[in-house]
């Protein structure tokens, strides 16, 4: 004869429930890992970073091949001379601009509420706070051509 065993399997078993919450504990260190990652790209897609970016970067272009740089506009610019030639990057209403020989009107930074340069020996620093209330730093470190 053949036997037939049937399990009851309608109700809840105590080894189901500590299986799924082992598999639960192991999930959440990944999930954690995963909204950081993302947080950390969303910031690196910022469009605001990115401008930043490549305005630090084309400032520093100009610094490296400059004869003399002072401030001007009480802080909220500074003037670069280059073999002959006069580029002021400052603020101008809401962005940083750049003006060769005083004149033209190129657009290098938006979107700014404030700007500070500060000039120290060889050390110049920037300060912008933007509309939004982020604020960004940068420091350059440059040496004047000898004479």
């Amino acid at each position: 004869m053949h036997r037939v065993v049937r399990l009851d399997e309608k109700g809840f078993s105590f080894l189901t429930a500590i299986f799924d919450l082992l598999v639960l504990l192991l999930m959440l260190p990944l999930i954690v890992l995963f909204f950081g990652f993302a947080i950390g790209f969303a910031k690196d897609l910022d469009p605001h970073r990115a401008e930043w970016q490549l305005f630090a970067i084309d400032l520093q272009s100009y610094l490296n091949h400059s004869d003399a740089i002072e401030i001007i506009n009480g802080g909220s610019g500074i003037r670069i001379a280059q073999m002959g030639e006069e580029f002021d990057i400052e603020l101008y209403t809401d962005m940083i601009r750049k003006q060769k020989n005083r004149k033209g009107h190129e657009v290098m930074l938006t979107r700014v509420r404030q700007s500070h340069f500060t000039l120290v020996g060889n050390k110049l620093k920037v300060q912008t706070e933007f509309l939004s209330g982020n604020t960004e730093e940068a420091e350059y470190v440059f040496t004047q051509p000898k004479k």
